[in-house]
């Protein structure tokens, strides 16, 4: 002889954040972290990117702009990584200064060692490979004799 069990609790709704009751049945929330995670993989390659100029600028706007997209999700209680988002939005704009800095340097150091001189010298080449190949050879002379 079987002793009957003891009656089943009632169902006590879930407290877990990121899950929903419906119906009496618990179904998990998916959070949408996709866009905080590629804004923060963006800004990392913007980063390494920086020294190719277009990579570092383009790639940090984009992370900037789907970090704060990403933020917004998080703050709208859709997406659960908002410190990542927002690491994407710093790594971003990390990007784009530096890769700015860089062409600044670039530039710099360009026209400081006579880069309007070279320019100028193809200029006036007319499209003439030979004298083209004169001006490059007459720089780098210029550059490593540093006069």
């Amino acid at each position: 002889m079987t002793t009957p069990s003891a009656p089943m609790p009632p169902h006590e709704p879930s407290h877990n954040p990121g899950r929903t009751e419906t119906t009496g049945h618990t179904t998990a929330a998916h959070p949408r972290n996709g866009l905080g995670i590629t804004a923060l993989v963006l800004g990392v390659v913007a980063i390494i990117a920086s020294i190719t100029v277009i990579g570092g600028i383009v790639l940090g706007i984009i992370a900037v702009v789907l970090g704060f997209l990403a933020r917004s999700r998080t703050k709208k209680g859709h997406a659960t990584n908002g410190g990542v988002a927002l690491a994407g939005i710093i790594t971003g704009a990390l990007g784009v200064v530096l890769s700015i800095v860089l062409v600044a340097a670039g530039a710099a150091l360009f026209f400081g060692n006579g880069g309007s001189d070279l320019v100028n010298c193809i200029n006036n080449a007319h499209g003439d490979q030979t004298a083209i190949n004169h001006c490059n050879d007459q720089y780098r002379d210029k550059v490593q004799n540093g006069y």
